[in-house]
């Protein structure tokens, strides 16, 4: 039998792999055991430190027949429907909407040993309770699920009864004087480097990989020594000066968003091909290729990030800017293969701290946060009874006994009840239940006369309270406010408003403020002397991307300006119209709903490429079955009719194009001119799946693109009293 790639990458992970023989040995012993010594290992350590080569190269080593599947956490929407897609999807089941058993159901169908492996697991803390109460323990007991993670576990998988003989811990240090050697032998280098490189690098292998890779093209290379983070960012600094210039470049503007894919990189760069250097990146030691596209380590982003923000803050605005624009546009909404991707883009550019806070509190990973149980009411009783009044007390104690189920509490890592909160959805809720409470009957009237739409849905976040400070900020109740991001996202895109309640106006105004609560005075209630005031925070009808979105570009101050950038030039300017070739016959043959849909699916992706490319769509025009678009040069709008072609050819639709370029003028969303109507008229002219450009074109282009032009003589176009020079444009190698 022949190898396959499979093979070769196995061989390359067995060979460039030195050290940690005895995590190795752990692990592999485990997998190949006939009974599991534990269910699950946890790996961790310090960003490049090693531990996805650890992961790696324990699996190239085991048995072809063991089955292994490696989720990457960074891919996978951090709530309990995104991980059982994206698991079943990694198992080849076909269904859109798994549950728990049918999952292990698949898993449980083979015999032989399974490892089920999450990497990056410092991006999953939304999901580690349910992961440990829930999913794990479902599992067959011939699964060993191995974990990779930079901080190190929860306490709670070392403490709660009957874990302590099921998992493992396993932390990464440096590597030894002798595997550091090996290692950068391996990478090519001197005996003399070697010993240079190790005195500063001291065993941590990003830097040692980045040493090696900058001494290739610098091989004089000076790096004092220092802390971790001083030598990687001079390691980083020396491995970008060794670099092309368009490469370095490409690289900083890499470092400002989550992950980099061709078209990513063509909105950040301002540049439509971009295939060499996207290829380029690919190729370079701290760039991860994954299913969404290519991921910078994120210790080496951030270090370029920080550096570049330091020495150049308005070209690091401009690639935020730029990438903010484009996860905003029509294309990118297109492109996205589904909507976590679209929200984890977003996520990433947040930078304020108010709102960064909200998403990624600081201290809450010390925090387990779990349903409430019967066993939890006494806690609860007490936090009540010492933090709030008297009357405030006697309602939570009402809802325990009334719906419990709308409990969470927070427990610390001795499994000591530090905080709970109360959140649910009105609808889930008896109307009685909700009139007895004087808030949630406020917040219900008030959503009475400002309804939502009909798929909306609402959450009630009714209280939160610590042991220690009540409502007031603590990483017990950042732990809450984390939880109720992730009912944010398993609710979105139909979650529409939030209603809360403070006591301490004064306190969370300004944290809250900029992430758009506004209060509702008119819903205050007094309990126990105490004025609880209510906050709403209303998402808008795009959910929380939509919010997310409007927060980053208040953020960026780009609100004002993208209104100045969508506005249609003028002056000379290329001209392409787009229209669906014999729709009115193809209405009657397909109906009339098949023809909408797929003339939608059409429109969407011409409207992608056209934004790709870096043309304006003139929206004012109502072309019925059409697109026109402007470009600021000819060979753009031709690559675009080109690409435009091609898109209709995988549909049922065929499409006239016709370009002309001339002189236009602006009138809001619109464009006027006889240019526009001389290329209206050549795309009439043109045969379904042809495209027809002008003489004006023709000239302005023949120098700067790869396709020839089949003259067709002068036409007469309708309307326009001279005649007009035609040409076919042909691709190399297509017939006439």
């Amino acid at each position: 039998m022949s190898r396959t790639v499979s093979d070769r990458l196995s061989e390359v992970a067995k060979t460039s792999f030195v050290g940690r023989q005895k995590e190795l040995a752990m692990l592999r012993g485990a997998i190949e055991a006939a009974e599991l010594p534990f269910a699950v290992a946890f790996i961790h350590g310090l960003g490049g430190i090693g531990k996805s080569r650890l992961l790696q190269a324990t699996l190239s080593f085991v048995d072809p027949k063991i089955r292994s599947i490696i989720m990457d956490c960074r891919e996978i929407e951090p709530t309990t429907k995104g991980f059982l897609v994206a698991l079943s999807a990694a198992l080849g089941m076909q269904e859109s909407e798994p549950e728990l058993r049918s999952v292990v159901a698949r898993l449980s169908e083979v015999s032989q040993r399974t490892v089920l492996a999450l990497d990056t697991y410092e991006t999953f803390g939304l999901m580690d309770t349910w992961l440990r109460q829930v999913f794990v323990p479902a599992l067959p007991e011939r699964v060993l699920t191995i974990i990779v993670c930079r901080q190190p576990p929860n306490a709670a998988w070392l403490t709660t009864p009957g874990w302590e003989s099921l998992f493992r811990e396993i932390k990464l240090q440096e590597l030894t004087d002798d595997d550091a050697h090996e290692m950068l032998k391996l990478r090519g280098l001197t005996q003399s480097q070697v010993e240079r490189v190790n005195r500063f690098a001291r065993g941590y292998p990003l830097a040692l990989e980045l040493a090696a890779a900058a001494l290739r093209t610098q091989p004089d290379l000076e790096i004092t020594g220092g802390p971790s983070p001083k030598v990687l960012q001079q390691l980083t600094s020396a491995f970008l000066t060794g670099l092309h210039s368009e490469i370095r470049e490409a690289i900083e503007a890499a470092s400002t968003v989550r992950c980099v894919t061709e078209p990513v990189l063509r909105a950040l760069l301002a540049v439509y091909d971009v295939r060499e250097i996207f290829d380029k990146l690919q190729n370079l030691p701290f760039m991860n290729s994954t299913g969404e596209g290519l991921i910078l380590h994120d210790i080496v982003r951030d270090t370029i990030a920080n550096n570049l923000s330091r020495r150049d803050p308005e070209r690091y605005r401009t690639y935020r800017t730029r990438a903010w624009r484009y996860f905003t546009s029509e294309s990118y909404k297109v492109e996205a293969r589904n909507l976590w991707q679209y929200t984890a883009d977003l996520l990433y550019l947040i930078q304020n701290p108010n709102v960064r806070e909200a998403f990624f509190p600081k201290g809450a990973s010390d925090y387990t946060v779990e349903p409430a149980t019967a066993g939890d009411a006494e806690d609860i009783r007490d936090i009540a009874i010492t933090t709030e009044p008297e009357e405030a007390a006697r309602f939570i104690k009402g809802w325990w006994d009334s719906h419990n189920k709308s409990f969470s509490v927070v427990k610390d890592s001795n499994g000591k009840l530090e905080a709970f909160f109360i959140l649910f959805e009105p609808d889930d809720v008896a109307t009685e239940l909700l009139a007895e409470d004087p808030l949630t009957a406020a917040w219900s009237q008030h959503l009475h006369m400002n309804p939502i739409a009909e798929k909306e849905r609402v959450l009630f976040f009714r209280r939160w309270l610590t042991r220690s400070t009540g409502e007031l900020p603590s990483p017990a109740q950042a732990a809450c406010w984390l939880d109720v991001k992730r009912n944010y996202m398993e609710l979105r895109p139909n979650l529409r408003r939030l209603y809360t309640t403070v006591t301490n106006l004064s306190t969370y105004a300004p944290i809250v403020t900029p992430l758009g609560f506004v209060p509702l005075e008119k819903l205050n209630v007094e309990l126990g002397s105490v004025t609880y005031h209510t906050a709403m925070l209303d998402f808008g009808p795009s959910s929380v991307d939509g919010w997310l979105r409007e927060l980053i570009g208040a953020e960026l101050g780009a609100e004002a300006e993208s209104e100045e950038e969508i506005k249609l030039p003028e002056g000379t300017v290329t001209i392409l119209f787009a229209d669906i070739a014999n729709s009115t016959l193809l209405t009657e043959q397909l109906g009339d709903a098949a023809f909408r849909a797929h003339a939608r699916q059409l429109d969407a992706s011409l409207r992608a490429i056209i934004s790709q490319i870096g043309g304006r769509i003139v929206e004012g025009k109502l072309l019925g079955d059409g697109v026109m678009a402007i470009f600021t040069s000819a060979r753009q709008a031709i690559e675009c009719a080109i690409r435009c072609n091609s898109a209709a050819e995988g549909t049922e639709l065929r499409l006239h194009i016709g370009i002309h370029a001339g002189d236009v003028i602006r009138e809001g969303k619109n464009v006027f001119g006889g240019a526009v109507n001389i290329a209206a008229r050549i795309a009439a002219s043109s045969v379904p799946g042809e495209i027809l450009i002008s003489d004006t074109v023709r000239s302005l282009a023949r120098t700067s693109t790869n396709v020839t032009f089949e003259d067709r003589g002068d036409h007469i176009l309708k309307g326009i009293a001279d005649p007009q020079r035609l040409f076919a444009i042909r691709m190399p190698g297509q017939n006439p």
